[in-house]
């Protein structure tokens, strides 16, 4: 199990939290707000156990051998409940009523009840106002803590009742190290560029490479080649019309071209995939002027800003191809 000290990359959130630990001044409720997979819900079950642990007496950091650690690590104890939604599904009403009854419980075994919302950002109206109220008289011994990637999502009024923890994206080294810990057949090379294309975030790092996000890589860099043969790119369409994984591949487009630059200009220990210095892609691009480059990638960005908006993507796929010649 992970304990406060043992979070790499959130220094401020750390102090943060272990003070509050040691002084004993624990706020009704936190949001937990920054990018996924950077160690938000970590940071969450980490600090509840320091807070539950019954053997952690004046100190900042809980024992993590007492039967209490292990039940808040395996979101088993009786006086903490979890609501984690599914991906694109509303936090409803009900969800937080039943929040709220929990809260107003007497805990079983500890001096607090506790409840972690992560996706925060994911309630519903309703939901949002009966959270508000939730925060505005909090029951007795009760903690609360609203995990979200998405702040400006929620109303103002509840992140103004919140005591704020900030997550940021960790340095690319730091979300390297844990992406190879954790996936202990990856290549350095294929960490290091997990590491950047994720944003520093370990944790969407490893989802992206659970999807195939390196295979899909190296299916692109074929597609590219062959569209690039043909002598009427406009003609042809991306070989997929799903959303999300438009919006990886162009953002996996992105990162190549922004290597093709860097190369370009003398700049090669900061190029990303060296896979791809001696490749007849990467010579290819490596033709087109800076400007165009950097233009390409300008048009590829507004896509994707187009795709975020909800713009049909069947269109995207029929105007990619002939963006990139």
């Amino acid at each position: 199990m992970l304990l406060l000290s043992d979070i790499k990359g959130q220094s401020n959130a750390i102090r943060f939290l272990s003070n509050s630990l040691s002084t004993g001044r624990i706020a009704n409720s936190y949001l937990f707000f920054g990018p996924r997979g950077v160690g938000r819900a970590l940071c969450a079950k980490a600090f509840l156990m320091g807070l539950i642990c019954g053997e952690r007496g004046g100190e900042a950091e809980a024992c993590g051998n007492c039967d209490a650690c292990h039940r808040v690590n395996a979101l088993g104890h009786p006086d903490i409940s979890w609501i984690k939604p599914e991906k694109n599904k509303a936090i409803k009403i009900e969800q937080i009523r039943g929040v709220k009854d929990t809260l107003n419980m007497k805990p079983y075994e500890s001096s607090i009840s506790a409840c972690v919302i992560e996706d925060a950002h994911m309630m519903t109206k309703e939901a949002s106002n009966a959270l508000l109220k939730i925060l505005e008289e909090p029951p007795g011994r009760s903690l609360l803590i609203l995990i979200t990637d998405k702040r400006e999502m929620l109303l103002e009024t509840v992140v103004s009742r919140c005591a704020e923890v900030r997550f940021r994206p960790l340095p690319v080294s730091e979300a390297r190290e844990i992406i190879m810990r954790d996936a202990a057949d990856l290549k350095k090379e294929e960490a290091h560029f997990l590491a950047y294309f994720s944003q520093g975030s370990p944790g969407r790092a490893l989802e992206m490479l659970e999807e195939g996000v390196i295979d899909r890589k190296t299916d692109l860099m074929r597609i590219l080649d062959d569209m690039l043969k043909e002598e009427n790119i406009s003609c042809l369409n991306w070989d997929t019309e799903n959303r999300d994984q438009l919006i990886e591949d162009l953002e996996l487009l992105v990162m190549f071209l922004r290597d093709v630059a860097m190369g370009k200009e003398d700049l090669e220990d900061m190029v990303l995939d060296k896979g791809m210095l001696d490749t007849e892609l990467y010579g290819y691009f490596k033709k087109y002027p800076v400007d165009k480059l950097y233009g390409i990638v300008e048009r590829l960005g507004g896509l994707k800003t187009a795709l975020e908006g909800n713009v049909n993507p069947r269109i995207v796929a029929q105007a990619l191809p002939g963006m990139l010649k």
